[in-house]
């Protein structure tokens, strides 16, 4: 091998390579080419897909296909939210293309199947860069293609979390290759391989990533610095250090925005148990290395915590004792030792312990992440790696020994055993149902649709209406789940609910299930409360307007079902926007929380402002109209004979802009979580927009860095004036 921990391969793919890649694709089509049958879907009763990713991927395709471009706002829960800038949206990951072209039932199937290929095309490079043959290339991909941990998140919908943990092999490939030889094209490697990373859609397992690459880069520079080659090192660093600035400029139009709003996100305020959220693993866990079902399934209910993807550490058992294997052979190679310790390291981050709950107390931005048994999925490749090495170890001596075709004949049985295990698993794991199951027309969307003007829904019982139909059907829930949820809109439902805030900060489920202020629930245009049975409700506010009997269910972790549905009016429900009689000022959020709680929000507005403008209430002749609502944009025709206060109800965040008459107005945060602003007298039109804050800086980055990438794909060509550059730097 070449000096240092890894051996870059230097050719060109030829005819090996290209009947192994064939191979791969044949492997594709054999493991998984159930996936691509028409009209049906993968379906699970854990479906993150079907609570999470169709609802993002529905409001991709109709606002691609509506001609708007890539949606920056969406209404379907929690009252309205960013949709680009959340990182799960991954709607920029290029393992999400089929999203932009098909509705997502129909894409969902062939995505997963073009991840599965991309994961072990991954792989194979990933093999060939790490130094090992052909067959153990092979080897390496089926491996990672067939991996449990893939099988069973994919089976679960889990899109982001898959293509992060499929893609980050080229990041540590490409560092690695930058470390060794440095320049212009280790630069440009890094840039790609992270911005691709970045762009998955699951920024956990890139902080890990970088956590562990971090601590690679400066035990080397640290290295070649004490053997007196301080160049080398700082030659290295500042390769790693320009790749790093191109991935983050590559993904500006996505991080600038998510930098800006961090402050917003309840997830800054999360406790260690939040972090853990039921998932603390013990050393028990370890069998599962072993056995995928050690502990039990969560297909019969006999796995105690449900969710086996976050826990299990299985990468298959022949890869395991071929890892045992590589490390014992090759043990004297750095690389081999490198990924020991990068391995036992990962465990070590999974595991509560001590020393975990220390990294989430001290270490930046560690806290901000939940559930850190994720960073099993390194695990499972560092594993696959050793594996890797060992089989090629394995058919080195083999090919001494026995010459002719032994060594094949073993790699092709090895390959076919991971690539048979795996297939088992994925057969297990996965369902496929017609897609019209999957979303369903039921009797309540029709209800809902009939209905003027727009108004948002309070399902009472958290099921009961599945968030991710929210967006198919066109309905709006001011419930939800979502992991990047604002901690202001938390608030305002923790008011809405017991009459307080709770003290709880981070949280990933906002349900509605007792009203304590119902005039919160007015301001926040609820007219329709759902439940599947007869409630007690005050007779002058809530008139049942609907029983509907069996209607479709999907509950989280429990699946398809069905159940009667009593939906009542709200009579009191605010229209989308509205006139106050009075606002009170608040000098921040504290003092707005503390007004809010003892302030009714039908006739004044709380408003986070310095100064008051002149208002008066609202007359006979006074008109509001509403001209087009939808997500991210509100347009409205106002007429007024006095200066008025309006509230809107859109959750508030600095990302909204407005207009009256086409010239700019100041919004001000209103009610802890709305927005509001003073309208001057006369006949008005206000529009109000969203865009991502500094949405033009990141998109300029963006820009930028693509053309600094392409001068270095230009000056990597030229390798003779690329390394005298860097030689003159000594």
């Amino acid at each position: 091998m070449n000096e240092g921990p890894l051996r870059l391969w230097r050719g060109r793919p030829g005819l090996r390579d290209a009947a192994a890649l064939a191979a791969v694709l044949a492997l594709a089509v054999l493991g998984y080419g159930f996936l691509l049958q028409p009209g049906r879907a993968p379906y699970s009763p854990f479906s993150d897909f079907l609570a999470g990713a169709l609802p993002r991927a529905t409001i991709l395709y109709e606002s691609l296909h509506a001609g708007r471009g890539l949606p920056f706002w969406r209404s379907d829960e929690l009252s309205g939210t960013a949709a680009l800038t959340n990182p799960l949206s991954a709607y920029t990951c290029p393992l999400s293309i089929l999203f932009w072209f098909w509705a997502p039932l129909k894409a969902f199937g062939p995505t997963l199947w073009l991840v599965f290929l991309t994961a072990g095309v991954v792989a194979y490079f990933c093999g060939r860069a790490l130094g090992v043959g052909t067959w153990s290339a092979l080897f390496l991909a089926a491996a990672q293609m067939f991996n449990f941990k893939l099988i069973i998140a994919a089976s679960v919908g889990w899109l982001p979390v898959f293509s992060g943990a499929l893609t980050l092999p080229l990041l540590f490939v490409a560092v690695a290759r930058a470390m060794e030889r440095p320049g212009a094209r280790g630069a440009l490697w890094v840039a790609l391989a992270g911005a691709l990373a970045l762009h998955s859609g699951h920024p956990q397992l890139f902080y890990y990533s970088v956590l562990f690459l971090g601590a690679y880069a400066g035990l080397r520079a640290v290295g070649w610095a004490q053997a007196g080659k301080r160049c080398v090192a700082l030659q290295a660093l500042a390769t790693l250090a320009a790749g790093a600035a191109l991935a983050a400029g590559l993904a500006g139009f996505l991080l600038v925005p998510l930098a800006l709003e961090a402050g917003l996100v309840s997830r800054g305020q999360a406790s260690y148990a939040f972090f853990l959220s039921g998932h603390g693993l013990t050393w028990r866990h370890m069998l599962t290395f072993l056995h995928p079902e050690a502990l039990g399934n969560p297909l019969d209910g006999s796995y105690p915590a449900v969710e086996l993807w976050e826990d299990v550490a299985y990468f298959g058992i022949v890869p395991l004792a071929l890892a045992a294997v590589g490390a014992a052979l090759t043990w004297r190679r750095p690389l081999t030792r490198l990924l020991s310790v990068a391995l036992l390291a990962s465990v070590a981050l999974a595991l509560r312990s001590p020393l975990q709950k220390l990294l989430f107390t001290v270490l930046p931005g560690f806290h901000l992440f939940r559930l850190p048994g994720r960073a099993l999925f390194l695990t499972g490749w560092f594993g696959l790696a050793l594996a890797g090495l060992g089989l090629d170890e394995i058919l080195r001596r083999l090919r001494r020994r026995l010459p002719g075709p032994w060594a094949a004949a073993v790699a092709v049985l090895l390959i076919a055993a991971v690539a048979g295990d795996g297939s088992h698993y994925a057969r297990r794991y996965f369902a496929m149902l017609p897609q019209e199951r999957l979303l369903p027309d039921a009797g309540y969307r029709r209800f809902f649709a009939g209905q003027d003007h727009p108004h948002r829904i309070v399902p009472v019982e958290r099921h009961l209406i599945n968030y991710g139909w929210a967006a198919p059907m066109g309905l709006e829930l001011a419930t939800g789940f979502s992991s990047y949820n604002y901690s202001h809109y938390q608030a305002y439902c923790d008011v809405l609910r017991w009459g307080r805030s709770s003290p709880e900060g981070s949280r990933v489920w906002t349900d509605i299930q007792v009203i304590r202020r119902p005039d919160l629930l007015d301001a926040l245009n609820v007219r329709f409360l759902v439940s599947s049975r007869e409630l007690e409700l005050p007779p002058g506010r809530f008139a049942l307007a609907a029983r509907l009997a069996e209607q479709p269910v999907f509950a989280y972790y429990r699946g398809l079902s069905r159940s009667d549905m009593y939906i009542y009016d709200n009579r009191l429900a605010l229209p989308r926007a509205f006139f106050v009689g009075r606002a009170v000022l608040a000098g921040g959020p504290r003092e707005a929380l503390s007004l809010l709680q003892r302030t009714d929000l039908r006739g004044t507005a709380v408003v986070e402002a310095n100064r008051a403008e002149a208002m008066s209430p609202a007359g006979p002749s006074d008109h509001l109209d509403l001209v087009e609502a939808r997500a991210g944009r509100l347009v409205l025709r106002a007429r007024t004979v006095g200066p008025r206060f309006l509230v809107a109800s859109e959750v508030w965040h600095p990302g909204w802009r407005a207009t009256i008459d086409s010239r700019p107005l100041a919004l001000h945060k209103t009610d802890l979580a709305l927005l509001g602003a003073w309208l001057p007298p006369g006949d008005h039109r206000l529009v109000l927009s969203f865009r991502p804050m500094g949405w033009e800086l990141g998109l300029g980055l963006a820009a930028l860095s693509a053309a600094i990438c392409a001068a270095l794909a230009l000056w990597a060509v030229l390798p003779v004036f690329a390394r005298r550059r860097w030689e003159g730097l000594c």
